[in-house]
């Protein structure tokens, strides 16, 4: 599995977050596997996603389509996500004890 991370300013969170929940299947069915979305606390339309991407796919020419880019543009991405695939090589969680 590849792991993308994608960073964009958009122009207005919530109707990009409407955009990107409707087009889950579309990415689906591009590769994605999973994800996990984040909002910046310093500005509400900084987003950066974590995808799960299957290692079959590169997820960095879907993201260069010109199907995405549309979509993109049309979510009110400001410009092109920054995006970079990383390797997990490490992963901790601590869970507080249940009483």
């Amino acid at each position: 599995m590849a792991f993308l991370v994608a960073k964009a300013t958009v122009a207005d969170f919530e109707a990009w977050k409407s955009s990107f929940d409707s087009n889950d299947s579309f990415r689906t069915e591009h590769g994605q596997l999973g994800y996990q979305t984040f909002q910046s606390v310093d500005d509400p339309n900084e987003v950066v996603v974590l995808f799960d991407w299957d290692d079959a796919e590169d997820p960095r020419a879907f993201f260069g389509s010109e199907e995405m880019r549309e979509r993109l543009a049309a979510a009110g991405v400001k410009g092109m996500p920054e995006l970079s695939v990383v390797k997990m090589v490490d992963q901790k969680s601590v869970i507080e004890p249940s009483a």
